[in-house]
């Protein structure tokens, strides 16, 4: 125990040194010290006084600015025939340019049972009722008063209301110089009308800037992630990349001290920076939150008190963290593979440019859902986005999402960690600098497998042709899936028809190593079949009927496939292209490139774990990827362990096979039935029977392979 506490103790200490003498070095550097944090102060109030001036403007002139309407009103009573003569006398009569006079002007003589209906129905802008005695009083020497009525079932229109009190005027001042003519009269005679409105919620400007503060807060929360990631480029790019450049990696790689030590050491310091990022900004914000409200219309209100603005501050701050931690440990494994300060900075900028997506796609209509949190950046502002006012969240139950999202926080940060150990562990990237790099249409040098950059490239050209392809595709799914394959296929070809890799070792095309081949085989086919299963039974049992109607019109267009289309043709085009193509891709070439030649434990499951999350996300729906996800795994599991492909090939087909195996079996009914969500449940002996194979599967695998020997290790 004394001398376990003693190792520990150590390794801090180690961390700790190599975390302080990069901290030393970023503030050493005055000018990424005032653009990481100094620059926001500074930033914050200019933003906030342009965009409420700006709004103020806005508020103030997007009445005027409307171009001018027909005006239509309903007129009932006794005296309504007389007083639409008189008033269209009056309107008719006006001349020159007034303000606020409509296009044009309709009156409905009409009944007060009609007159609703139409205001109701939107076909009118207004209801005057006149008694008898009204046309009268307009030409005696009193006040008429008139009562405008506007419907209580739609939001009032100011502008046509407008337009309604500038007709009236018109008819007032026609009375009115009637009655000057005639002169002697009464004081009140130049007042011979009192216009009211009635039946309308009243708009005033605070209201309006009050419904504005959601939205203003949400892009506020994804200017902090971006900032908050940001505060991490830099120090990042010198704590690697810099080092490189400066011909210091070398010293600290033969100091006492592990990679993994190295690495722990260089992430406290980047994430310190991004903490300190994150805390200036969210005082920067408040500040300016405090100063803002002067600037604002008397009457506004937040609509949240004091013990309520704090709770959505920490838990934002809490949710941040998670952030700046994921932050920090992508720029770090970026840095990693890249060779200069240069190309550090090149690569990182698409990042930022994904960490701006990721948190802007949290803000969209229907966002949500219980797998948001776990999204990286995206999840944070989500977390936050739920302490806004009119969210919908309660203070409890805010917390399990911001749990889950701090777990996950923490396993993508320790997966990026282990995949910076491993780029720094690479000879090839640490030590050929940039004056190696070759002209253009050079092609690189043999080696046995792809580099983590070549398979990152060739995911991100494959993800963006299969995110165009869909633009393009068909309905027909007979069509729509091989062109969807080969956008997935084409960047691979370029990519391993350039690089001058081994293809046999890159996409593992041989039988599975070990003495019983067979078992391999025949196990990744269980696998395939009872993961199926297993994981539909266990979506319905969460999610019950409710699907997206985006995952419930490709469930029943995939049914309507397999019920129209030949079986032989429905298993080509669901089971057996996929499977080749996608296996090819996923566990071929990203599997080998994230893993390198002879990787060791930790990094062969980071490769596992990286290529599955890259698997779930071509597949672009929400509700596929959790199971994508795990297929992903237990499919790179399988190439890992047998080094081949060909149980992956066959568990990926019999995945999508099984499918289609049941839609045959049942009633074309009972088929569609399920694609579209209509039942939650699947029968226990099916799903009793998808277990059995599943652990079976996993067994024939362990039996056929040979211990201490990996897939990608061969």
């Amino acid at each position: 125990m004394s001398g376990g506490t003693t190792w520990r103790r150590e390794r801090w200490r180690r961390i700790r040194a190599v975390a302080q003498r990069d901290l030393l070095e970023f503030v050493r550097d005055r000018r990424t010290l005032f653009v990481t944090l100094l620059m926001p102060m500074a930033m914050y109030p200019v933003l906030a006084l342009a965009s409420t001036l700006g709004l103020r403007t806005a508020l103030s002139d997007i009445d005027a600015r409307q171009a001018p309407r027909p005006v239509a009103l309903a007129l009932t009573g006794p005296d309504a025939p007389a007083f639409a003569g008189r008033f269209e006398a009056a309107v008719d009569a006006v001349t020159g340019e007034r303000t606020d006079w409509p296009a044009g002007v309709h009156l409905e003589l009409t009944t007060r049972a009609e007159a609703q209906r139409l205001l109701d129905d939107d076909e009118v802008d207004a209801w005057i009722d006149l008694p008898g005695g009204t046309v009268a009083g307009l030409e005696g020497s009193g006040t008429v008063p008139l009562e405008a009525r506007l419907s209580a079932l739609r939001p009032a229109d100011l502008h046509q209301q407008r337009h309604v009190i500038a007709l009236i005027k018109a008819m007032a001042d026609s009375v009115l110089g009637d009655r000057l003519r005639a002169s002697g009269l009464p004081e009140s005679f130049v007042e011979p009308i009192d216009l009211r409105f009635v039946g309308a919620a009243e708009r005033d400007e605070a209201a309006a800037l009050a419904g504005v503060v959601p939205t203003a807060a949400g892009g506020v929360l994804v200017l902090l992630a971006l900032l908050t990631a940001t505060g991490a480029f830099y120090p990042a790019i010198d704590a690697i990349a810099g080092e490189k450049e400066r011909g210091t990696i070398e010293t600290l790689l033969i100091a006492p001290a592990s990679l993994a030590d190295i690495v722990t050491g260089k992430f406290l310091a980047v994430w310190a920076v991004a903490l300190a990022t994150l805390l200036v900004n969210a005082v920067s914000i408040a500040l300016t939150a405090v100063v803002l409200l002067r600037f604002l219309p008397a009457g506004f209100r937040l609509g949240v008190g004091p013990a309520e603005a704090g709770f959505a501050v920490l838990i934002t701050l809490l949710a941040f963290v998670g952030l700046a931690a994921v932050a920090a440990a992508t720029c770090l494994a970026v840095t990693s593979a890249s060779r200069s300060t240069k190309e550090a900075q090149n690569t990182l900028t698409p990042v930022i440019l994904l960490v701006s997506g990721l948190s802007g796609s949290a803000l969209l209509p229907g966002a949500g859902g219980n797998l948001l949190p776990l999204v990286p950046f995206a999840g944070q502002v989500a977390v936050a986005r739920g302490t806004l006012p009119g969210s919908g969240e309660s203070e409890p139950a805010i917390l399990l999402p911001l749990i889950l999202s701090l777990l996950a926080s923490a396993a993508i940060t320790w997966v990026l960690l282990r995949a910076a150990a491993a780029a720094l562990a690479d000879e090839e990237v640490l030590f050929r600098g940039p004056d190696s790099a070759s002209t253009l249409l050079a092609r690189p040098a043999p080696r046995r497998r792809p580099t983590p950059m070549q398979g990152f490239a060739a995911a991100l050209a494959a993800f963006a042709a299969l995110w165009y392809a869909q633009g393009a595709a068909p309905e027909s799914l007979a069509l729509a899936i091989p062109l969807q394959q080969a956008a997935v296929m084409l960047p691979l070809a370029v990519a391993a028809s350039w690089q001058r890799v081994n293809r046999r070792a890159t996409f593992g095309l041989r039988l599975p190593c070990g003495p019983r081949p067979w078992a391999a085989v025949l196990g990744g086919i269980a696998v395939g079949a009872g993961l199926f299963l297993v994981g539909a039974a266990v979506t319905l049992a969460i999610r019950g009927t409710h699907l997206s109607p985006a995952a419930r019109q490709l469930a029943e267009r995939i049914v309507a496939l397999i019920l129209e289309q030949p079986i032989g043709l429905a298993w080509l085009l669901v089971a057996v292209l996929p499977a080749v193509c996608e296996e090819l891709f996923f566990r071929g070439w990203l599997l080998s490139a994230f893993a390198g030649d002879r990787p060791g434990r930790g990094r062969a499951w980071v490769a596992i774990l990286l290529q599955a999350a890259v698997f779930a996300g071509f597949h672009l729906l929400p509700e596929r990827m959790p199971q994508t996800f795990l297929l992903g795994l237990a499919l790179g599991w399988m190439t890992r362990v047998t080094g081949s492909i060909l149980p992956a090939v066959l568990g990926h087909l019999a995945h999508n096979g099984t499918p289609l195996v049941l839609v045959s079996l049942a009633a074309g009914r009972e088929a569609r039935r399920l694609a579209a969500g209509d039942t939650s449940t699947l029968p226990w002996e099916l799903v009793a029977g998808a277990v059995v194979s599943l652990l079976v599967g996993l067994w024939l695998i362990q039996a056929g392979r040979i211990r201490g020997r990996t897939a990608v290790s061969q």
